[in-house]
């Protein structure tokens, strides 16, 4: 029997749900998850913005056959041929809360999720894949492409050779906000990853038709953008060097303390919490001015 949406779906919330690695151990909280309940979204690789980014972001953003080659040493497919699955795991609501009552720099516990993300997603990934593929259907997990990683894009400076972000998009999970967050049914704080399918399965028919439909900016919000301890965001958007000089910045004060893994990619996320979106997209009268 084939493959079907049912099957992912439970397969994706099992292994997060039993992963040992989604909990803040790092700091001694053992029974404390890093993630909640994940949202999942499906889209098809022969969708037209996986041309559109090409031309965009830049001809090296991967279209779905090209990542799927790759992570299949060479095996050719059409984009056609694949089921696109985006899964965003959102913050938990203690972590949302801590980090809002920041105003300078983010809290321990952010700083361990960001921190702890790689190796827990490559893990997790790893056993989706897995589980598909005992059900009979070719996968691969765009974090475990060895090539997967960051390039410059002549319009957009730093960008990656897949935008999992974009392909929640796709795949119907939400809408770009001011600070280039995806703002989705549960908030803008969440991490995504990717799973391509080789499977004849439809994708989920997206609520939205504009870029940044669920984002309250034209509406008057500065919630982020006031947010933003480095003015990395203005009316203008999101200047990701300055943003990228802050992050480093944290990785420095990291190791200077000894306190966590010097291995850890550092991250804010003060956009993220304290905002309209942070629980969701805005309603009219969250919006401050």
């Amino acid at each position: 029997m084939a493959i079907i949406k049912a099957d992912i779906i439970e397969i994706i919330k099992r292994r997060i749900r039993e992963s040992e690695l989604n909990y803040f151990s790092a700091i001694g909280l053992d029974d404390e998850p890093m993630w909640g309940e994940p949202l999942i979204g499906f889209g098809r690789g022969d969708d037209s913005y996986y041309d559109y980014l090409k031309e965009d972001i830049g001809e090296f953003h991967w279209s779905p056959a090209e990542a799927f080659s790759l992570g299949k040493g060479g095996t050719e497919v059409e984009s056609g041929d694949l089921l696109i699955v985006s899964i965003a795991l959102p913050q938990t609501e203690k972590t949302k809360k801590l980090n809002a009552e920041q105003d300078k720099e983010p809290t321990l516990r952010w700083t361990v999720t960001r921190g702890e993300w790689e190796s827990m997603i490559a893990d997790i990934s790893a056993k989706i894949v897995c589980d598909i593929e005992e059900k009979g259907a070719h996968a691969v997990g765009i974090d475990h492409i060895k090539e997967f990683g960051r390039e410059t894009s002549v319009k957009y400076g730093i960008a990656s050779n897949w935008s999992h972000r974009h392909t929640a998009f796709i795949c119907g999970l939400g809408t770009f906000g001011k600070c280039d967050g995806l703002i989705t049914k549960k908030g803008k704080a969440m991490r995504f990853t990717t799973i391509l399918i080789q499977a004849d399965i439809p994708a989920d028919e997206r609520s939205y038709s504009k870029y940044n439909e669920w984002c309250a900016f034209d509406s008057g919000c500065r919630d982020c953008i006031n947010r933003c301890p480095v003015k990395a965001l203005s009316d203008k958007g999101h200047d990701k060097e300055k943003c990228s000089r802050f992050l480093n910045h944290l990785k420095e004060k990291i190791l200077e303390e000894g306190k966590l893994n010097p291995e850890y990619i550092s991250g804010c996320g003060l956009c993220q919490c304290g905002v309209a979106c942070s629980d969701g997209v805005p309603a009219k009268g969250q919006i401050t001015k």
